[in-house]
Order: C-alpha cells, then sequence, then structure tokens
C-alpha cells in the first residue's frame, strides 16, 4: 500500500492533500490513507507546502537522495484528524480520494 499510495502521487502530484486522502464515504479509509502517506513523508518521497491560498499541497519527489540529503529532508509529519474534521472536509465539497478510487479499480 505505502508503494501504490506513492506511485498515485507521482500521477497526481501536485495535488492538494484533502482530495488525495479524505474519502467521503469512510472516515477509517481516511485514516488509513494518511496513515500510508505517512512512510512517504518519513521515506523522503513526499513533501507538503502551503500554497498561497493556505492550502497544503502534495508533491511527489522524484529525485533519489544521498543517505545525507534523506537525512536534512527526512522530517516527520503528523496529521490529526477526527471524525469532526472529517464532516467538516466533506462539508467543503471533498467527493471523493485518490486512493481509493485507484484501490477500486
Amino acid at each position: 500500500m505505502v508503494h501504490l499510495v506513492h506511485n498515485l502521487l507521482q500521477q497526481h502530484s501536485p495535488i492538494n492533500l484533502f482530495q488525495f486522502v479524505i474519502n467521503p464515504n469512510s472516515f477509517g479509509q481516511t485514516v488509513e490513507n494518511i496513515f500510508y502517506l505517512s512512510f512517504n513523508f518519513r521515506d523522503a518521497r513526499a513533501r507538503l507546502e502551503i500554497d498561497d491560498f493556505g492550502m497544503p499541497i502534495l508533491f511527489a519527489v522524484e529525485e533519489t537522495l544521498t543517505e545525507e540529503e534523506s537525512l536534512m529532508e527526512n522530517s516527520h509529519c503528523i496529521i490529526a484528524i477526527t471524525m469532526s474534521d472529517w464532516e467538516v472536509f466533506l462539508s467543503f465539497g471533498v467527493s471523493t480520494d485518490v486512493v481509493g478510487i485507484e484501490m477500486d479499480t
């Protein structure tokens, strides 16, 4: 799953974090999507930036990093989400998640 999430991120990068991970039909699946994405942050294969509108944008890290660069790039990304947060995201019109679409096909 971690590699699938990385491959999907490569295909859809850059993409809004919420569009990538929020599953409108399942809070549990949303949490799993975030969990698998976290390994890509840990391995310096994903990067998160805030755009001009304050939205979190995901980028796939394409270049191969040396071990030293990887340690410098590697930082923890903690994303907390509650069921109430998830419901708020749904009210903003998140209607599908990239990870879920690809897993269903």
